[in-house]
């Protein structure tokens, strides 16, 4: 960590999934998405509360090729005002678990970069797509750029920066960071461990990913491993809402709300 800033909060989204209520029976099957609702909702939260950024974590939609379902979650993001960045991370739903040479350039068609960087209040943000993390057996030569990103990144940008903190949609670990491979749950140890060997060299504060579409809370000595609940379809007892997350001089604070909880304003 390095220099001084003055407080700041960002939102966390993740999973809209636009189309997952159909899937799991619980849309009314006339074309609409019961998700609407839900990403509205959040985009008005940050309307409102007027964060630094919002990011969301991933699965964007539930079904890549879905014109209809791209089109609405365009829809709703426009709404957000134009001052506040938003920032996409890919999920499996819109890649693949094992993602493709093909699906990765329909994905980057739509929404730009896919592993990248950016900095607010004197902190270094980076999205890393998990996808590639997870599974590069298809594209072993994305899983090497991954890592060639993530070292000069970090070599560049971390040792200026007051935090430095990593958005993924797959999280690195659920328990503790040495615990042993779980399918498609977390990124398996041997890739893990390469990318916490990095965010280690760099103290990074924290790794903020959603897939679970439910709550986890974990760490790797100071740092933060928070698994979001999902603006979408819930998947356990959290309901859908999204988080907050308080970047202090010394500390990273974050709480998740449910859709009919977020607060008026946010206190720093």
């Amino acid at each position: 960590m390095s220099g001084s800033t003055t407080p700041f909060f960002f939102i966390q989204l993740s999973d809209p999934q636009f189309g997952l209520f159909e899937v799991r029976g619980a849309a009314p099957g006339d074309g609409t998405f019961p998700e609407t609702a839900l990403y509205e909702e959040a985009i008005a939260a940050a309307k409102r509360l007027r964060p630094a950024f919002v990011v969301v974590t991933g699965d964007l939609v539930q079904d890549s090729d879905s014109d209809e379902q791209h089109a609405e979650l365009t829809r709703i993001t426009g709404q957000l005002d134009g001052d506040i960045p938003i920032y996409f991370t890919t999920g499996n739903c819109d890649v693949g678990n094992t993602p493709t040479a093909e699906s990765l350039r329909i994905y980057r068609a739509k929404f730009g970069r896919d592993s990248y960087s950016f900095d607010a209040g004197g902190s270094h943000f980076v999205v890393l797509n998990s996808s590639v993390c997870l599974d590069p057996s298809e594209v072993p030569e994305e899983w090497d750029s991954l890592v060639e990103f993530l070292r000069r990144d970090l070599d560049v940008h971390s040792p200026d920066s007051t935090h430095t903190i990593v958005f993924m949609h797959h999280p690195l670990f659920g328990k503790s960071a040495d615990e042993p491979d779980d399918g498609i749950a977390i990124i398996p140890r041997e890739r893990r461990r390469i990318i916490l060997d990095l965010l280690r060299k760099h103290e990074t504060s924290g790794v903020f990913a959603g897939h679970w579409h439910r709550n986890n809370y974990a760490a790797d000595g100071k740092m933060l491993m928070v698994v979001s609940g999902p603006v979408g379809f819930p998947l356990g007892d959290d309901p859908s809402g999204l988080r907050i997350v308080k970047v202090y001089d010394d500390r990273v604070e974050h709480e998740y709300f449910g859709m009919d909880d977020v607060p008026i304003r946010v206190d720093l």
